[in-house]
């Protein structure tokens, strides 16, 4: 694995299959820093990327966030990590351009919207997941950290039918659905069309506005310990 000058490798082609065992007991790597959510997760990751130095984004410890959950909470704190109690997870990340700008990584979690306030579904909502959750939403149900895949939903909800929706993505249980497209890819593209714009987020931190936004995940790009 490489990440020189904007660049980061991973394995190719390798899905996991349902059921599969993922992630082996171990410690968190000598030096690795341990953090509490996403957008920590996700500035650390940031850096190593950009760092023409680093030959790889190495492990990450992490105790709380969307992706922590996601892997079921494990009540362990960086003590714990560091003496071997934790468990390793190879884990892809999001490399992202907008409007054909230099990469940016995310962990989690890509969330795109018209506005700088999001009102899920209200407008046009894109989310691109690798983590089943965002916040409170259950927005990638099917999302698996490790498969080599993002899971993306793309669509805007009838009035009447938003604040179902929002409750419903409590539980996962707001797709399918008509009007939100849901689909699991390795890399898409994402236009504003007539919206101009769309403000984005990586990890809970927004990043700036794009017309155009080409997200590709990398497998296996990172290994989490939690």
């Amino acid at each position: 694995a490489a990440a020189r000058g904007g660049r980061v490798g991973g394995r190719a082609g390798v899905t996991i299959k349902p059921g599969a065992r993922w992630g082996d007991p171990g410690p968190l790597a000598e030096g690795a820093p341990v953090v509490g959510d996403d957008a920590a997760a996700r500035e650390v990751l940031q850096r190593r990327f950009e760092d023409p130095g680093e030959t790889g984004l190495g492990e990450i410890g992490l105790v709380g966030g969307d992706l922590h959950r996601t892997l079921g909470s494990p009540r362990r704190d960086a003590e714990d990590l560091r003496a071997g109690r934790g468990v390793r997870y190879p884990v892809d990340v999001g490399v992202v351009e907008l409007d054909g700008g230099p990469g940016q990584v995310f962990l989690s979690h890509l969330v795109a919207y018209p506005r700088r306030r999001i009102r899920w579904w209200s407008r046009r909502t894109v989310a691109v997941v690798n983590a089943s959750y965002v916040g409170r939403l259950d927005l990638g149900p099917r999302a698996h950290p490790g498969d080599g895949r993002l899971d993306v939903t793309d669509g805007r909800l009838p009035l009447g039918q938003r604040r179902q929706g929002r409750r419903r993505a409590l539980t996962g249980t707001h797709v399918p659905h008509p009007d939100l497209r849901t689909r699991s890819v390795s890399e898409v593209e994402v236009h504003a069309g007539d919206d101009g714009t769309l403000h984005v987020w990586l990890d809970g931190a927004h990043v700036g506005t794009a017309s155009t936004i080409r997200v590709r995940c990398v497998p296996d790009a990172v290994v989490v310990v939690a």
